[in-house]
């Protein structure tokens, strides 16, 4: 089945390539809002710093502490536009998603009215959705003290060194098991929401939680597998980019249709992992789906397989 869900997610995402269009276009306008100041600041410092041969090359961080040393104003300055503009592009990918849940149900080709009726009409659910998820969300971030407890209770307040190092990877794991488990929630739960024109956020985060831990294999293994192709292509993204490092025009035109393909891939990826996610829900929930006041009617004829 698992199989079949990602086939089908993908040729979703696939599908609706103006979703991609938007994404993409998003996170282009993001990273160039991002890296101007950057640019600007650089260029009138790049002059008076010898490391500035090597900015065609890797991430050199002499230069950004000879750039910081200089300009102490500009990274406390840059730290606060990082952190504006990551939570911006947060509100932003939430408020597309209630658009793109929108199409996706519909399994009809894409329709700007629709799309933007779903932004609008489920933004404020989801806002209020992820307030409701955000103890979840704290209680799954503290599964990784549960070592820390073993640790302690097993070995005392001075372990030997390979338990420290072992224990380290252990929280490592339990910090990524609960990143997936308080997202794959806070997904199903918009899903919920969109299919069924769901009002009350906890309802739809009980049904979700009941969805995630009553087919915990099937959930988990759909979403480990969209974040591990993820973690693969960014090992192998690294090296290709770190090769392409020369101040030389083409070099670096190379480079920029690297970013841009990698971009594309991070895309497709998330919309294929939420068409995953729906199509898994519509396999396995069994309830009748009623029809949404004023819209058509969705159906439940999933991924089967």
């Amino acid at each position: 089945m698992i199989v079949n869900v990602i086939k089908t997610g993908f040729s979703q995402a696939l599908k609706h390539k103006r979703l991609l269009l938007i994404f993409y276009l998003t996170n282009l306008l993001f990273g160039l809002i991002l890296m101007l100041p950057f640019r600007a600041v650089t260029g009138d410092f790049v002059g008076s710093s010898l490391t500035g041969e090597k900015l065609a090359g890797q991430m050199d961080f002499d230069f950004l502490s000879e750039l910081f040393r200089y300009h102490p104003g500009f990274f406390d300055t840059y730290s606060s536009l990082i952190f504006v503009l990551a939570l911006i592009y947060f509100l932003c990918v939430l408020f597309f998603s209630g658009g793109v849940f929108a199409v996706l149900v519909q399994k009809d080709a894409f329709s700007s009215a629709l799309f933007w009726r779903g932004c609008g009409r489920y933004f404020g659910r989801f806002a209020r959705l992820l307030l409701f998820c955000l103890p979840l969300f704290v209680i799954f971030f503290c599964l990784q003290f549960i070592e820390t407890g073993i640790q302690r209770l097993v070995f005392g307040d001075d372990p030997y060194q390979y338990v420290v190092y072992w224990g380290a990877w252990a929280q490592f794991i339990l910090r990524v098991v609960g990143l997936f488990f308080s997202w794959m929630v806070f997904d199903y739960a918009r899903i919920y929401v969109v299919v069924f024109d769901e009002r009350k956020m906890r309802r739809a985060l009980f049904q979700s939680l009941q969805f995630v831990f009553g087919n915990i294999g099937k959930t988990l293994a759909l979403v480990s597998v969209f974040y591990l192709a993820g973690a693969v292509v960014l090992v192998l993204y690294n090296p290709i980019a770190d090769l392409l490092s020369a101040p030389n025009a083409l070099v670096v035109f190379s480079l920029f249709l690297l970013q841009q393909v990698y971009m594309l891939f991070r895309t497709l990826m998330k919309l294929g992992l939420w068409s995953g996610e729906l199509n898994l829900w519509q396999a396995l929930h069994t309830s009748p789906v009623p029809v949404a006041s004023g819209e058509t009617e969705i159906g439940l004829e999933g991924a089967q397989g």
